[in-house]
């Protein structure tokens, strides 16, 4: 090497003063820690006397880097790049030092090199290539150099810097930081060889060790751009790019480094090369499709963002220019690229615009163009189209609010109509016996019902799938219990007081290997998971409802404030009494919430032997739905006897008892509840029980909603089919088919 002329004569005391550091530390990310897990903030809280500790670390020659957290992120092209995560202190040294050598350094770097520098841009790379090919070199060299960052030689790097730099003390520093390994995960890996992508000091040193690099170039007359290791060279001839290819391979050999042949090529600009995420073809210059769709998307994804319409504003400015500074200095204005942008800014804010509109956030046009005004359409459009521009989004968005409306309107009646039938079908479907002295047979395809033994009624057995007995002195033949078998028609059993006593369903629905299994969750972990999910549906759905309701009657804001505080704790309870706790505390808030909106009397939930109207209603509805449910536990080929909220029953089929929790309130409580505040006529006999006619009202609105369908997961689902959903997936879960089970939560 020739005599050196200048050099950095600066020292560690010079460098690593306070206001240094504290500049450095004001600089540095906030986000990322490394491995000994101090973030920013903590830092910060003895801002001086760490920033104290530290200088004198580095005067007094103590000073050693924590080793890196090593992580692996993802490309563009799924391959991932490795990464290095250092801890705060190393980053205020690694600034305040890259702070005071880049000013030395950049001075001596070619002009050619773009990248990690002061006043250079990529754009400005990308425009001073279009230059070379301008002035008649139309064949490129494109390359790069492959595993750059990983096979920089140590040695060679700080032969260099010892070239420059006066002090050992700070390239002792430097080299403390070279040669610091890394944790991935759990192991440890060393560092003979490279430099770390992520620290702050690499991409200088990454610079000063292809200088070298460069400076052979410039001194070869070539014209080249380089952007880290990504380079291009410009040729008037092709043979000068071919003769030149092996000069630059034993070059980069001189550096232990290598081109990466799969990127290499010498191309004509007619046939086109992609560099700096630029197409460049002929005498067109795009955006490469790939980064330009990215670009599309970045405002896509801004639209469609939960945020308020000034936080939009904001990130969309801030968007504009960023891509003002990049794509727009590279493509010119009458370009599809250009259009395209255009198109995807107005499709974006008038999209925006469609969503405040919906949620009424917004009073009026007005307000409307006061917002839209402070995006700066001007980045993107001329000046003299920006009036018609904003009055092309409000249209777009008020034409969009429009067809919505219509689309709404539209689905609702398709959806009404639908409605109608399902629940018309699921009533048809439904055999309630609740007279006394009925003889039920079968006679081909007809069920027959004799009473006094004469023929009472007739249904074609093919339309029904459920009967429900809900009075004593009936009579079955067993030619009708061996059809219902056949048909997988389910009979259930309800006493006069609406407690479901028996359930009758063919013996093929239970399977012995999932029962198993079922015992065997019972004391673990797995059973807790369970008992909560089961009352974790149970009170948001209760809470929905309660709020629900108090959209209309403006009373239960207290008690929905004492509910959630009391729902909050349920993921955090241990045993299953405790859950059971928190489900009793919760149950009388929601009846307490009830009470207060009904316009009928209402003392408080009564389970067993109800003489009110209330509580008959709700335990009659509820034992319809037991049934159903019953039934679905049952073809999904569980045990209703072994439950895992509810205490074991050899009697009971408590397993339905737990299920029936995720239901209760959207299917039973909310029509009900309906059904009293719309003075439907539900009423007692002398006995105190529900009259015939209320029986047969409930069941027609519970086997209504049964029928009925709603949107749950994203789909159109019957809730009936949902049910039976939910019971499968619990199987799933049983089964070791699924890892997790998920409660049904409804929409109120």
């Amino acid at each position: 090497m020739t005599k050196k002329i200048k050099m950095f004569y600066k020292n560690l005391n010079e460098i690593f003063t306070i206001s240094n550091l504290k500049l450095a530390f004001n600089s540095i990310s906030s986000t990322s820690k490394g491995l000994d897990e101090i973030n920013y903030d903590e830092f910060r809280k003895n801002l001086d006397e760490n920033l104290n500790a530290l200088k004198d670390e580095v005067l007094n020659h103590t000073y050693t880097p924590e080793p890196i957290k090593k992580i692996d992120i993802k490309k563009d092209n799924s391959k991932t790049r490795p990464i290095a995560l250092a801890s705060i202190k190393d980053k205020i040294i690694q600034k305040t030092l890259y702070s005071e050598l880049l000013f030395y350094f950049d001075k001596f770097f070619v002009s050619n090199s773009y990248a990690y520098r002061p006043n250079k841009s990529t754009s400005q790379a990308i425009n001073r290539s279009s230059d070379y090919i301008n002035r008649g070199n139309v064949w490129i060299f494109k390359t790069d150099i492959k595993d750059f960052f990983e096979n920089i030689n140590h040695t060679k790097l700080l032969k260099i810097l010892n070239y420059h730099i006066k002090d050992e003390n700070i390239l002792n520093l430097i080299t403390l930081f070279l040669k610091t390994g890394g944790f991935k995960k759990d192991d440890f890996i060393s560092h003979e060889k490279g430099i770390h992508q992520g620290d702050i000091i690499s991409p200088l040193l990454s610079n000063i060790y292809l200088d070298l690099m460069d400076k052979f170039l410039s001194k070869n007359s070539i014209n080249f751009i380089r952007f880290a290791d990504d380079f291009a060279m410009f040729f008037d001839d092709k043979q000068k790019a071919i003769n030149f290819k092996p000069r630059l391979i034993n070059m980069l050999k001189s550096l232990d480094l290598s081109l990466n042949l799969e990127k290499t090529k010498i191309i004509h600009i007619n046939e086109g090369f992609t560099f700096l995420g630029i197409d460049f073809m002929g005498k067109n210059r795009l955006i490469n499709s790939v980064k330009f769709e990215n670009a599309i998307k970045e405002i896509e994804k801004l639209s469609l963002k939960n945020t308020k319409f000034i936080t939009f504003i904001d990130e969309f400015n801030a968007t504009l220019i960023g891509i003002k500074n990049y794509y727009l200095k590279v493509i010119n204005k009458s370009s599809p690229q250009h259009l395209l942008l255009q198109e995807e800014v107005i499709k974006s804010i008038s999209h925006k615009v469609f969503l405040e509109k919906n949620k009424k956030h917004i009073k009026n046009k007005k307000e409307l163009i006061n917002f839209i005004s402070q995006i700066k359409l001007d980045l993107i459009f001329d000046e003299q189209i920006i009036n018609n521009t904003i009055k092309l989004i409000l249209n777009k968005a008020y034409e969009k609010v429009l067809v919505n409306k219509e689309a709404k309107q539209t689905k609702s009646k398709i959806n009404d109509k639908r409605n109608t039938y399902a629940k018309k079908f699921a009533l048809n479907q439904t055999l309630i016996i609740n007279e006394k002295s009925l003889y039920l047979g079968v006679s081909k395809n007809t069920i027959t019902i004799k009473q006094y033994g004469k023929i009472y009624k007739t249904f074609p057995i093919l339309k029904i799938k459920r009967v429900i007995i809900n009075s004593d002195s009936i009579s079955l033949s067993t030619q009708f219990i061996k059809r219902c078998a056949n048909e997988n028609i389910h009979i259930d059993f309800i006493d006069k007081f609406a407690n479901p006593y028996a359930t009758f369903t063919t013996y093929k629905s239970s399977q012995t290997q999932i029962i198993h299994k079922q015992a065997m969750i019972l004391g673990t972990q797995k059973q807790l998971y369970l008992a909560r999910a089961f009352i974790y549906s149970k009170s948001k759905n209760q809470l929905n409802y309660m709020k629900y309701l108090n959209k209309y009657h403006k009373n239960l804001d207290l008690n929905i404030s004492k509910f959630q505080d009391i729902s909050y704790k349920i993921k955090k309870a241990n045993t299953i009494s405790e859950l059971m706790g928190f489900e009793g505390s919760m149950s009388v808030i929601y009846w307490d919430s009830l009470k207060a909106i009904l316009n009928v009397p209402f003392e408080s939930r009564v389970t067993f032997g109800a003489k009110d109207i209330v509580n008959s209603s709700l335990n009659y509805a509820y034992a319809i739905l037991y049934g159903k449910i019953c039934y679905h536990l049952m073809l999904s080929g569980l045990s209703l006897h072994i439950s895992f909220l509810h205490s074991l029953n050899g009697q009971k089929p408590t397993l339905s008892y737990d299920m029936i929790e995720e239901f209760r309130t959207f299917i039973v409580d909310r029509v009900i509840i309906s059904m009293f505040n719309k003075n439907e006529p539900l009423s007692l006999n002398k006995d105190g029980l529900l009259t015939i006619k209320s029986r047969n009202l409930i069941a027609q609105n519970i086997n209504e909603k049964l029928g009925s369908y709603i949107t749950h997961k994203k789909e159109t689902k019957k809730i009936e089919n949902i049910i039976s959903s939910q019971c499968y997936a619990l199987a799933n879960y049983i089964n070791e088919k699924s890892k997790t089970y998920k409660p049904f939560i409804g929409k109120f």
